[in-house]
């Protein structure tokens, strides 16, 4: 698949102090149902290390319907709401990727 074909979402969440752990556990939950979506290539949870409690999600998708046609449903409804109860406030960026290089570094 070319790079210029996939849809990348960038998410902000700030969660609420000492919530961290439960709002993680709720994102690997939310997560593995999000994976089983036919238009879904992956997602990744990162914490910021500049700002407390402060978390980016990063999913790619096959294209931009795919994930609208997600993000309309019942599923995605279902699992923002298990994400609010630890968040204090979040925001989206949507961008149609250009160019995807892969390094040869060694992942553990």
């Amino acid at each position: 698949m070319d790079s210029t074909d996939k849809f990348r979402v960038v998410l902000r969440m700030q969660t609420i102090p000492g919530r961290a752990e439960e709002f993680e556990q709720a994102w690997v939950a939310g997560a593995a149902i999000i994976m089983e979506e036919p238009a879904n290539l992956g997602q990744s949870l990162s914490k910021s290390a500049d700002e407390d409690n402060v978390y980016y999600i990063v999913s790619d998708w096959v294209d931009e319907p795919g994930f609208r046609e997600y993000e309309r449903s019942q599923r995605h409804v279902e699992h923002r709401s298990r994400l609010h109860p630890y968040r204090v406030s979040g925001s989206m960026m949507t961008m149609s990727m250009i160019h995807e290089m892969i390094g040869t570094g060694t992942r553990a």
